[in-house]
């Protein structure tokens, strides 16, 4: 019973070990901006995009424009907003007491006393957020239209 026990908590054990070892799998990120549908759109994806997050993209464009090929008008990166850290930190000096030095006509003189002051310094720093847009446009088949010789036509002499 004792073996059966072991041999159940040690199995236990190395399941856990195996399911903690696995990772999600890669989640892949595009989103449409502007959609014109059958016609063109946009498309974003993260500043660094991996290459199932292009794909995905181009699953979005094919399935806007349908059997028309898909053109690319201009990809780059945009900026689409900012964030701001900032830092702030206060100093407190209690000051020091002043000495007495000596006295004139009876009058305390002092020197080296400083007043009690709070430092503070601040900083902020502001960074542009970024993406990756695709635009694109649905090429139309061009078709091609028969060319018809003209007809003759009948001179009418009088």
């Amino acid at each position: 019973m004792k073996e059966f026990m072991k041999f159940g908590l040690l199995a236990s054990v190395l399941m856990l070990v195996f399911v903690g070892c696995q990772t999600m799998p890669y989640q892949p990120y595009a989103r449409e901006v502007k959609r014109s549908p059958g016609n063109s759109g946009e498309i974003a994806l993260k500043s660094e995009h991996r290459d199932e997050d292009r794909m995905k993209a181009q699953t979005f464009m094919a399935t806007n424009c349908g059997s028309s090929p898909v053109k690319v008008l201009e990809e780059g990166e945009v900026v689409v907003g900012q964030t701001t850290n900032s830092n702030a930190s206060q100093t407190h000096n209690a000051g020091q007491p002043s000495t007495q030095v000596g006295t004139l006509f009876g009058i305390p003189l002092t020197s080296g006393g400083t007043k009690a002051s709070n430092d503070t310094s601040s900083t902020a720093t502001t960074t542009a957020l970024k993406e990756w847009n695709i635009k694109y446009e649905c090429a139309k088949a061009v078709a091609v239209e028969e060319v018809v010789a003209p007809k003759a036509t009948k001179k009418v002499r009088k």
